[in-house]
């Protein structure tokens, strides 16, 4: 990943208390990010610094859509996006600490560069499930799509299991 100069805030020569800072992120932002399931992203970001001595803490709110692969018809979909999270970043002498939220920095570091944690928000804000939604009974899935995976679809019949098996289940039930 190369650097993104434009999300690195040098948060030495801030004073203490909040600091806005606001993106607008377009597909070039995903260019910078490998193996993404993010196909593209029209999303604005409103980062708030609370800034103190030792302390710094991130609050981001994304809010937009992102366009994936549906699960179901592997059609892109576009998912709108509202979502709020906080990382705290500590200045200390501490190295090879890895906590989910907080990010340690060098007591020598004057800059962070908040674009990874910003690609990982989007990736954290996308639904586990991403199928087009159902509208008046029917689902705006690609409809050929549909019709292929219904022909291969096994329906649960009332089918006796083969006798085969019954002495394999004897020993899982021991």
């Amino acid at each position: 990943m190369k650097k993104l100069n434009e999300y690195i805030i040098p948060f030495k020569g801030l004073k203490d208390g909040e600091h806005d800072f606001d993106y607008v992120l377009d597909k070039s932002f995903l260019k910078n990010f490998d193996n993404s399931d993010v196909k593209d992203v029209n999303m604005s970001v409103a980062v708030k610094l609370i800034k103190n001595n030792r302390l710094l803490e991130f609050i981001f709110h994304l809010k937009g859509n992102v366009v994936v692969e549906c699960d179901r018809c592997l059609d892109d979909i576009s998912l709108p996006i509202n979502y709020k999270s906080t990382t705290i970043a500590k200045t200390e002498n501490v190295e090879d600490i890895q906590e989910d939220d907080i990010i340690y920095l060098s007591p020598t570091d004057s800059k962070i560069d908040i674009s990874q944690i910003i690609y990982e928000n989007i990736i954290f804000s996308i639904p586990l499930k991403r199928v087009h939604p159902v509208k008046n009974g029917k689902s705006q899935c690609n409809p050929e799509m549909l019709k292929k995976l219904n022909k291969y679809l096994i329906e649960n019949t009332n089918e006796k299991p083969d006798p085969r098996w019954n002495e394999l289940i004897k020993m899982l039930n021991n």
